[in-house]
C-alpha cells in the first residue's frame, strides 16, 4: 500500500507491506535507504526484503527521505536530523496501524541509512532490533572524509554543495548535513543501546569499509548480535554486477536478514503468506 505520511515540514512517501492476515497483529520493520537512493533501494533490494519478511509473517514500511524517490521537496531538506524525524513519523504510523504489533518493531538501514538507523534506535529504546547493510559506523565524517574535503567549502560558500552521481542526477547537499555529520558521535553512543544488532557487509566494499560493521557489533553486549561479512560482495552486494561475479551475495543478504529478524521479532503468522502492498 502506497502511503503519504503527514508531518509538519513535508509528507513522507512510504510503502507498507503486510503479510496475510493472521490471528495476531504482525511485528514490523522500518527500512531506511542510503545516500541518494530511494525506498525500493538499488536493484529493488528493499522491495525484495519486504517480500521476504512478509513470507515470515513480518510487515514492513519503507520510506523516501527528503529529496529522494517520491518526496515532494528537494534534497536541501535532507539532514541527519530530518531523516530522524522522517523515521520517527514512520514508526508512529506503524504503531498506530491496527494490524501491527507496535511492541515488536525493528529498523533496517543501508549505508548512510544504517547510520540513521543507529540514531533511530538510540532515540527510541522500545525498538527490538537493528539490522544494517554496508553501514557507516563511526564518530564524525568516517567514510565521507574524502567527500567532506571535496564539497564542504562549496557548502559553506553557497549553503549547499551540488554533488553528481553516476547513477542519477546531481543533488544539493546542505551545509547543515555536513555540519551534523561532522558533529555526530553515534558509534560511541551505541555502547548504551541494549538491543541486538545484525551488521552485514561485503568484504569487497570499496565505499564503506566492512570493518565499520564489525566495529558496530563490537559496541553491543547482546548475545544475538553478530557481524556477517560476505566474501566477494561489494557495497551493494553485487546486485548490479554481472551474474558471473558472486551472484548469490544479494540473495544471501536477504535470507540472512529476514531470518534474523524473524528470530528477533517472532512471526505473527508463519504460514509463508504472499505480501500485500
Amino acid at each position: 500500500t502506497a502511503l503519504l505520511l503527514p508531518q509538519a515540514a513535508y509528507p513522507v512517501p512510504a510503502i507498507l507491506t503486510l503479510p496475510d492476515a493472521g490471528p495476531e497483529p504482525a511485528p514490523a520493520a522500518l527500512l531506511l535507504h542510503g545516500t541518494a537512493s530511494h525506498k525500493d533501494e538499488v536493484g529493488g533490494l528493499y522491495r525484495r526484503l519486504a517480500a521476504a519478511l512478509a513470507q515470515r509473517g513480518i510487515a514492513s514500511l519503507r520510506i523516501d527521505f527528503a529529496g529522494t524517490g517520491d518526496s515532494p521537496v528537494d534534497y536541501t531538506h535532507y539532514t541527519l536530523s530530518s531523516a530522524g524525524r522522517d523515521a520517527a513519523t514512520a514508526l508512529a504510523a506503524l504503531r498506530a496501524h491496527g494490524r501491527i504489533d507496535g511492541s515488536r518493531l525493528a529498523v533496517v538501514g543501508f549505508s548512510q541509512g544504517g547510520l540513521i538507523a543507529q540514531q533511530v534506535v538510540l532515540a527510541d529504546p522500545q525498538l527490538r532490533a537493528l539490522a544494517t547493510w554496508s553501514t557507516m559506523a563511526v564518530d564524525g565524517v568516517g567514510a565521507f572524509a574524502d567527500f567532506f574535503a571535496r564539497y564542504h567549502d562549496e557548502a559553506q560558500a553557497n549553503g549547499h554543495a551540488t554533488v553528481g552521481f553516476d547513477w542519477r542526477g546531481p543533488l544539493p547537499f546542505s551545509l547543515q548535513w555536513f555540519e551534523e555529520l561532522r558533529a555526530q558521535r553515534t558509534l560511541s553512543a551505541m555502547r548504551d543501546w541494549p538491543g541486538p544488532i545484525l551488521a552485514v557487509a561485503g568484504l569487497d566494499d570499496r565505499t564503506v569499509p566492512a570493518q565499520q560493521s564489525v566495529d558496530l557489533v563490537g559496541q553491543s553486549a547482546h548475545p544475538a548480535s553478530r557481524a556477517v561479512l560476505l566474501a566477494g560482495a561489494d557495497h551493494v552486494f553485487n546486485v548490479l554486477a554481472p551474474e558471473d561475479r558472486e551472484p548469490t551475495a544479494h540473495a544471501q543478504l536477504l535470507a540472512i536478514t529476514a531470518d534474523w529478524l524473524a528470530e528477533r521479532l517472532g512471526p505473527a503468522n508463519p504460514r509463508s503468506p504472499a505480501p500485500s502492498e
